[in-house]
C-alpha cells in the first residue's frame, strides 16, 4: 500500500523523497537544499528556483503524511524525541547530538534563514523508499551528501569537539562505499571516542568501515 501511494506521487517529488531517505530519519531543510543542488548541478543563478521547487516537493510530502516538521529549539541543537523510530544508521549520530552546536554559515543561500527540520512520520516510509532504490543510486546520493557536508562544514568537521558532525559525514561516506574517505574519518573519530573512554563505540565504528572493505 505504501509503494502504491509512492507511485501515485509525481516523479519529481519521489526524487526528493529519495534524497530525504538518504539524508536520514530527520534532516534539516538547508542540508536537503544543498544536496539537491549537488544532485542537479544547480548554478548560482538558479539557486532560488531550485530552493522553491524543493520546498514545494516537501510540502506535497507533508500533505501526503510522509514527512512532518520537527520543532527546532532555540538553544543547543534541535529537540530530539528519543522515543521516535530511529534506524541503526542514525543511532550513533544521535548519541552525540547534544555534544555540538548546530553548524553555522552558508548565509548566501536563499534558505539560510529557514530553520525548518523534517522527519519521516514513520520509519516504514523511509524503509519503503530505500527498498525501491537501486544500490548504486543510493551510494551515489550518499556520496553527493557527503561532498556537500564536507564542503559546507569542512573547517568545523575537522574540529575535535564536533563528533556529531564528523559522524554524519562519516555515515554518508561509509554508505557511499568509499573506503578511503570513510576509513580516514573513522580513524579520526575513533581516536576521539577512545580518548573519551567510549571504546565499544569506536570498535563498532571500525567494524562498519571494515565491512565496506570486505565488500
Amino acid at each position: 500500500m505504501l509503494l502504491y501511494r509512492l507511485d501515485a506521487i509525481d516523479a519529481s517529488v519521489r526524487t526528493t523523497l529519495h534524497l530525504a531517505a538518504v539524508l536520514g530519519t530527520e534532516f534539516d531543510l538547508i542540508d536537503a537544499a544543498l544536496s539537491y543542488e549537488e544532485m542537479f548541478s544547480v548554478t548560482e543563478s538558479d539557486r532560488f528556483q531550485s530552493a522553491m521547487e524543493l520546498c514545494a516537493h516537501l510540502d506535497v510530502a507533508e500533505k501526503e503524511g510522509i514527512l512532518e516538521q520537527v520543532p527546532v529549539s532555540t538553544g543547543h541543537g534541535h529537540e530530539v524525541e528519543f522515543n521516535d523510530p530511529v534506524d541503526e544508521e542514525d543511532q550513533l549520530c544521535l548519541s552525540f547530538e547534544r555534544l555540538s552546536a548546530p553548524p553555522t554559515g552558508r548565509n548566501s543561500h536563499p534558505l539560510s534563514s529557514d530553520s525548518r527540520r523534517y522527519r519521516f512520520t514513520h520509519d516504514t516510509w523511509k524503509t519503503s523508499i530505500l527498498s525501491v532504490m537501486l544500490d548504486v543510486r543510493k551510494e551515489e546520493m550518499h556520496e553527493q551528501v557527503a561532498i556537500v557536508l564536507e564542503r559546507e562544514y569542512g573547517t568545523k568537521a575537522e574540529s575535535e569537539d564536533d563528533l556529531e558532525l564528523q559522524i554524519r559525514v562519516f555515515k554518508h561516506w561509509n554508505l557511499s562505499g568509499n573506503f578511503p574517505k570513510a576509513a580516514d574519518l573513522a580513524l579520526k573519530i575513533g581516536g576521539q571516542l577512545v580518548n573519551l573512554g567510549l571504546n565499544t563505540q569506536a570498535i563498532l565504528l571500525f567494524d562498519d568501515v571494515l565491512d565496506v572493505l570486505k565488500e
